[in-house]
């Protein structure tokens, strides 16, 4: 990408304010060399599925000490319940009763959850940080201008600290690596807070394109295919084109039934 970025005149590169990106390492390192004047900051969606994976990860660990007994109520709702844990306490259901397979009897979902919690001590107290990570993270912007967000992220990281929970100490680490960058993402542009989903967005259609494709060998035809489905005001013609985008390559033999 150097090459590509170095080709933009730096009096243009200067004029960035924020990136947007994941936690990956190498960025870092290498915003100042491209965008001197610019702000990183780290998309809130990749460190709340980061706690989640993590959470994921805890919950899998607990799991494997009842394999021996795979029929056993405590495996069966860690492997098949396992998405309650990875919701947020807000969305959990408290009211509504459904007949639960496993369970073998009427419950709501916080029933479910409670009891997925009453297995083991660390499950518990990885679902309490993961929670009070997301109490922290979802804020409006009048919240974030009436709170010390610094003082707030601290707590959390010492939350996920004091766990004693092997995964949750390796989500205080990223957290603390990532500190400066996590604050920098409580900023609102246009009433709309920061986030790299529109390119997300677009990564993913891109993909759905050529995967409906099975592929696709001819690169140009592609990026016309790309570049046409996804800008509404490009038009096309019926007239032939003068520049031959086939694919140069060997003649196709005869066919054989």
């Amino acid at each position: 990408m150097s090459d590509y970025l170095f080709k933009i005149d730096l009096e243009e590169r200067k004029k960035v304010e924020y990136i947007c990106t994941d936690m990956s390492f190498i960025f870092k390192s290498l915003l100042k060399t491209y965008f001197p004047n610019s702000t990183l900051l780290v998309d809130h969606f990749h460190v709340t599925r980061l706690i989640n994976d993590q959470l994921n990860h805890t919950r899998k660990r607990i799991m494997r000490k009842y394999a021996k007994n795979k029929k056993s109520r405590e495996y069966r709702l860690l492997k098949h319940r396992y998405k309650i844990l990875l919701k947020s306490k807000n969305n959990i259901d408290n009211e509504t009763f459904k007949y639960d397979k496993i369970m073998e009897c009427h419950v709501t979902e916080n029933m479910i959850l409670e009891t997925l919690l009453s297995f083991d001590g660390e499950l518990r107290q990885a679902y309490n940080a993961k929670e009070e990570y997301l109490i922290f993270d979802q804020v409006s912007k009048e919240e974030v201008n009436n709170s010390n967000k610094r003082k707030e992220l601290n707590a959390v990281i010492k939350k996920f600290k004091h766990t004693h929970v092997e995964e949750s100490i390796s989500v205080a680490v990223t957290l603390e690596h990532w500190k400066e960058e996590i604050l920098n993402s409580f900023t609102w542009i246009n009433d709309r807070r920061i986030s790299n989903g529109p390119c997300e967005g677009k990564n993913n259609y891109v993909k759905k394109i050529l995967s409906n494709a099975n592929g696709m060998s001819n690169f140009q035809r592609a990026r016309n295919r790309i570049l046409y489905s996804q800008n509404k005001y490009e038009t096309y013609t019926m007239n032939e084109h003068t520049d031959r985008i086939k694919r140069i390559g060997n003649p196709r033999g005869a066919y054989k039934k």
